[in-house]
Parts: structure tokens; sequence; C-alpha cells
């Protein structure tokens, strides 16, 4: 099945990429991994572009090497490589292999917490990184009341760890010291609010399955984003205290840094 990215995913894109070249300017590394390089009902594998566009060596972690050729497509190919584990929680990786691993939406939904972020600790050399769907987000709400009223389970995993706090007190439990906080993807509109995700729950629609088309991408090749997408982040900017924009952040992230002889 073929699938093109909604117009809100490309903004969430565009200003996920612009957060990460941020933090790449902030912190020192030089090589990355994403842990797992899933999709989140969207195309999976890129949305580590912005570190390899930083210049950043790529390492994603149960990713799909179909999505390799939108690497290619924008001369990075040489930046990323693909590697496949049995166990996200007992990888097999040396420790100490990477500078930053994070990953994206993906903790709410695994099994055992405290033994991903171990593993993530472990084979990190210094930063650790989580970046979550925004609880705060009045969509959120409005997406759990569609399940709700669709009679369809929640799939999205353990709410718990879509709050930015309860994020940044699970990594300083496991000895780490948080070093950025933020929100990011803060656009005018309010997250899914849950239709789109009902017609894919309808049509019983696997992500891993589905052949997806990436607009983002082919921007990103082009060099041209529409005047849309960079009004908005232009708003997005704007300064603006945290307790108002987690009422329209989409997304969440909290960086943190393993302390000496951890």
């Amino acid at each position: 099945m073929r699938e093109i990215e909604a117009w809100g995913v490309t903004y969430e894109r565009y200003a996920l990429q612009k957060e990460i070249l941020n933090l790449c300017r902030q912190l020192e590394m030089k090589t990355v991994a994403e842990m797992p390089a899933h999709g989140a009902k969207a195309m999976p594998s890129v949305y580590a572009l912005g570190f390899g566009l930083a210049g950043k060596h790529v390492t994603l972690i149960n990713g799909d090497e179909t999505y390799g050729r939108c690497w290619d497509r924008l001369g990075l190919g040489n930046r990323v490589r693909f590697l496949k584990v049995r166990d996200l929680y007992t990888t097999g990786i040396p420790s100490g292999s990477f500078d930053f691993v994070w990953n994206f939406a993906f903790l709410p939904l695994a099994g055992s917490k405290y033994q991903l972020l171990e593993e993530m600790k472990r084979i990190s050399k210094r930063y650790v990184a989580i970046f979550s769907v925004n609880y705060g987000n009045i969509g959120f709400h409005v997406h759990r009341t569609v399940h709700k009223l669709k009679k369809v389970p929640w799939t999205h995993g353990d709410v718990h760890y879509n709050k930015r706090k309860n994020v940044a007190q699970l990594l300083r439990r496991h000895g780490l010291k948080i070093v950025r906080k933020g929100f990011v993807d803060c656009p005018v509109w309010p997250d899914s609010i849950g239709f789109r995700d009902m017609r894919l729950h309808r049509q019983q629609t696997d992500p891993g399955g589905v052949d997806w088309e990436s607009p983002y991408v082919t921007h990103l090749v082009s060099g041209r984003f529409p005047l849309w997408v960079r009004s908005v982040y232009a708003w997005e900017n704007a300064p603006s205290p945290s307790f108002i924009k987690t009422l329209y952040a989409h997304l969440n992230y909290v960086v943190a840094e393993k302390r000496m002889g951890t």
C-alpha cells in the first residue's frame, strides 16, 4: 500500500530537523544512533536526517533499509548505516559506541523501559535523548477521546511517558544528568487529533508494510520549502513560556548526559 505523508508530518520533520541542527551546534558529538529507527505511522529511518545534514555519522538500529534511498538522494549515503539487532534490550553492541543515542516516540511503547534505557546508556559514550509525542498538547487528548468513542484500543503506549517531566525523572533515576529539555513542532494547529490514525486502524495498516512517500524529503532534495512551512516555523520560534508552549507543542524532548564513571 502506498501512503503519502500528511502535510502536518512535513512540518513536523522540518521543525525536528531544525531542532536537531541546534542540538548538534550546542553539544559535542560525531556519532549518533537512533534506537530503534522505526516510523510513527510515517516513513521510518528518516527522523535522523538532521544529524546527517549536520555532518554526523548515523547508525539506524533496526531501521528499514528500503529508505536508505532517501539518504542516497540527499548525498548522505556515506553517513548512514543500518544495523539489525535481535534484542533491543541486549543488543551486543560494544559499550560506548556512540556519542549520542536517542529514539523517537518509542519509549511509551517499550516493553521494558528500564532495560531499554540501560542499554541506550551502555552503548552511549555521552548522551541519551528521548523525543516523545507531547501529553500537554490539546490534540493529544482529543486523539485519546476519538479512540474511546470509536472503541479502538489505545495503541500508542503508556501516556505517563509522554510527559516531559516524567521522562526527565526516569533518566535521572538511571544516573543521568539532564542537559537539555525542550518542545519542538509547535505549529498553530493541534497535534494529530486521531482521524488519520482511525483510517489506518480501519485499514489495519501496518506502517512497516506501507510504501511511504515523504514530501519533506522531496523538499530537502530541491532545497525549497513552501512559504507556509517557513512562516509557521517563524511563529514557532517566537518567545513563549514553557507552560504556554506545552499546550500547542506536538513533541517534547529530554537530553541527558552520562556522569563520570557510569
